[in-house]
């Protein structure tokens, strides 16, 4: 759950209960998604001395508010992360659905479970000293262990002989689908299983009348950039994210 604290034309502020007890820390994240005045500036820093640990996302990568980050603050760049989205078209020859199954709801999974705990080598928490690597690893199994049973999560999934081979973890809001992971077991890795996935979800989302899929990865992910590219999907925007600790 997220708290909306404070919502400006260009910045947000807000208070996230999900991380802070995962994290065992409190938590906050900061949107700027403009150029940010002094006055903003000092608004915003007021706001995180009642935190332990912010997330400030400097959203199209401004230089104005990179420089006022660096120079008012101890915030250090996490994560350079790179949005991608696809416009789709209804495509008439469809795939033959052999082992998929896009689904809300959905029972907890521990095939799923496992994969989520063996994938996701990239996220700005591994790159942040200030957290356990313990954590940083486990956040994505609990992110996805989260999404079981709930009405707006989905998942895709493909099956091999009854056992998960991948998965994708989105959501829909109004007209437009965010995947949020994707993940495919090991031993099936280098089999198509992620284009395949992506296809599904086209597929099930043409169907329902959503024709716009956004993702975003790690500017250092540089397989999964060169797989949405090949996928499709066109870079639309660029954000720096800090890390913020006890102002």
């Amino acid at each position: 759950m997220v708290i909306i604290l404070i919502i400006k034309g260009n910045y947000d502020c807000i208070d996230l209960e999900w991380d802070t007890r995962y994290f065992g820390i409190k938590s906050a994240r900061v949107n700027l998604n403009g150029v940010i005045d002094e006055n903003q500036q000092e608004e915003i820093l007021k706001f995180c001395q009642d935190f332990e640990f912010v997330t400030i996302v400097n959203y199209n990568n401004l230089k104005e508010n990179n420089y006022w980050i660096g120079k008012k603050t101890n915030a250090f760049l996490t994560d350079v992360n790179v949005q991608f989205e696809k416009e789709l078209k209804v495509n008439k020859k469809k795939l033959e659905n052999k082992g998929f199954q896009v689904k809300n709801n959905l029972p907890r999974n521990q095939q799923i479970i496992d994969i989520a705990r063996k994938s996701f080598n990239y996220s700005r928490f591994f790159n942040d000293p200030n957290l356990s690597f313990d954590k940083a690893k486990n956040i994505y199994v609990h992110w996805t262990d989260s999404a079981f049973k709930k009405e707006d999560k989905f998942f895709v999934i493909s099956r091999i002989d009854n056992k998960v081979a991948g998965y994708i973890l989105f959501s829909t809001h109004k007209m437009t689908s965010t995947i949020e992971l994707i993940a495919v077991e090991k031993k099936y890795q280098g089999k198509n299983i992620g284009r395949l996935l992506i296809r599904e979800l086209e597929e099930y989302l043409i169907d329902k009348g959503i024709l716009n899929i956004k993702v975003g990865t790690q500017l250092n992910n540089i397989s999964a950039v060169n797989f949405y590219e090949t996928m499709g999907f066109k870079v639309v925007s660029c954000r720096n994210i800090y890390h913020l600790w006890d102002m």
